[in-house]
């Protein structure tokens, strides 16, 4: 594929994330640029906008099928101007095989890896990944029941069939830096995220390069990319009540549940308990431990629906991606505009229930931010006027 057939096309951005989370942390640094990203849950229903994020919930999926679904998002997303393929930063996931299936339906002549996240420290050091210092594999990440960081080793997540990678340190001399920075296969060392920028405008041609990476990357790149142009719609409309959703079990979600209910914000684990005139409301799991987390989870999915659907509520916040994507798929919500982010890490956008009915949705993982953060969400989303059809974007 030749760059100027990548510039003539209408998306500029492309990503694609293996949950909902990282499809909106890889979209939302170009809310900077004036970019409205489309977060699409849904491939077939894809829409023409300069920035795209496709959520192909892989995560939660057997190996094959991952790989699968990863081919076919980087498939419908091949002609962007730059492609972007976002990992976890704790290196959790099909991280190998998504790298793989990526770089092979890219039509990309290289690949360039890199998952630090300095924000929430997560460095890469000779090519190790760490959290707090301690190495991904060896920290809480290394025995997480579902998805373990099997390695720190950026270097054992690339197939062998792609090709040897090299590693380009932090702070290499000139000439070194050119040459390897040339090679077919790069992973990029960075202590802070200047340094993740810096590396970044070290690799040439970026248009043919797979970035792979994880929300450090995406502010990088969004260095690399020009202004966007998306514009409000003159006619606007205000949250009038939200509905908080903690699915998340992370004691970073149980303490803002308590500062929630510290602040008289009602918080129930059954709807049928819920007062009915209150304008901010929390939703949230059973504190005592239960067999079936799955089963719990849907059951609140299910609830928040249902109470969405009857338009009890018009903004809804969720923690963790899988909490959200839950609600989502009972509303019929395949595709949602991002807005704005209330705080790095805690993106809000717009999206439409069947029938028409807009609604507001605010997500952050589970295990972030501090005890306010759920109820400064609520009151700023409560108190902020958003255009009715959202942002448009010239590229449509």
């Amino acid at each position: 594929m030749s760059p100027n057939m990548k510039q003539n096309t209408s998306i500029h951005v492309g990503i694609v994330a293996d949950d909902l989370t990282s499809s909106t942390d890889g979209a939302a640094p170009f809310l900077a640029k004036g970019h409205a990203p489309l977060i699409v849950r849904d491939a077939n229903g894809l829409r023409k906008m300069a920035v795209v994020s496709i959520d192909t919930n892989s995560r939660a999926s057997p190996i094959a099928e991952a790989a699968q679904a990863t081919t076919a998002a980087v498939s419908a997303l091949v002609d962007a101007a730059f492609l972007f393929k976002t990992v976890d930063s704790t290196l959790r996931g099909y991280i190998r095989e998504e790298i793989a299936a990526a770089f092979r339906a890219s039509g990309r002549s290289r690949l360039v890896v890199a998952p630090a996240f300095p924000e929430a420290g997560r460095l890469t050091i000779g090519g190790i990944q760490s959290v707090n210092g301690i190495p991904v594999s060896d920290s809480d990440y290394g025995r997480d029941p579902v998805h373990p960081a099997r390695t720190s080793r950026i270097a054992e997540l690339i197939d062998s069939s792609l090709g040897r990678p090299v590693i380009l340190p932090h702070d290499p001399p000139d000439s070194a830096a050119r040459q390897t920075a040339s090679a077919p296969i790069v992973i990029l060392d960075a202590d802070c995220q200047q340094t993740l920028n810096r590396q970044l405008a070290r690799i040439p041609d970026p248009e043919n390069v797979l970035w792979v990476g994880s929300p450090g990357l995406a502010i990088a790149l969004a260095t690399l990319v020009g202004a966007g142009s998306a514009r409000r719609l003159e006619s606007v409309v205000t949250g009038k009540r939200v509905l908080i959703v903690a699915g998340s079990a992370n004691p970073v979600s149980h303490a803002q549940c308590d500062a929630l209910r510290a602040q008289g914000v009602p918080v129930v684990t059954d709807m049928t308990n819920a007062p009915g005139d209150a304008s901010i409301l929390c939703l949230r799991t059973p504190l005592q431990r239960q067999k079936d987390a799955g089963l719990v989870l849907a059951d609140l999915a299910a609830q928040a629906a249902a109470a969405l659907a009857r338009h009890d509520y018009d903004v809804l916040i969720a923690t963790g991606g899988e909490t959200m994507a839950g609600i989502l798929d009972r509303l019929g919500i395949t595709s949602f505009v991002l807005i704005r982010e209330l705080e790095p890490g805690f993106p809000v956008g717009r999206g439409e229930q069947v029938g028409g009915t807009p609604i507001i949705i605010g997500m952050k993982a589970g295990g972030f931010g501090s005890p306010s953060t759920l109820l400064d969400a609520a009151r700023d989303l409560l108190a902020k006027p958003f255009s009715r059809k959202a942002l448009l974007d010239d590229c449509q």
